[in-house]
């Protein structure tokens, strides 16, 4: 089971946020609570939130509630978690792929490949909704 101190997970938070393009504001509002309540989280102010509020966070910046679970230390994943990309390439220096070690330009072109993608996923998803509904 993954233990994070209230700071480490307050920025871990941060980064999901940050990587999400979110302002505090937007999700404060997001969660209905304030920004400075946000922000003492993220600075650890706060201690780790309940797991109530970490379904709020995953709506919110749109990551597995389990994983957040797991990484509030709430819960053991009795299977190994699905690896998240974000934190891979945030905790990761060495990324390989077919036994070849990325170089640092392969390593930040992958990450706005999928950074890329996935926007325009979701803008895809969003235009088919909107067709659906007219």
């Amino acid at each position: 089971m993954i233990f994070l101190d209230p700071k480490d997970f307050g920025q871990y938070l941060r980064s999901l946020r940050k990587a999400k393009r979110l302002t505090i504001d937007e999700v404060a509002a997001e969660l209905g609570v304030s920004n400075a309540y946000i922000s003492q989280i993220e600075t650890g102010k706060r201690g780790i939130p309940s797991p109530d509020l970490l379904k709020q966070f995953h709506m919110a910046l749109d990551i597995a509630y389990e994983h957040l679970m797991e990484k509030a230390g709430y819960v053991e994943l009795s299977s190994p978690p699905a690896q998240d990309l974000f934190s891979v390439f945030r905790e990761n220096e060495s990324i390989y792929y077919k036994g070849v070690k990325l170089t640092p330009t392969q390593h930040q072109l992958l990450e706005g490949l999928l950074e890329e993608f996935i926007s325009s996923s979701k803008e895809a998803k969003k235009e088919k909704h909107q067709q659906e509904h007219k």
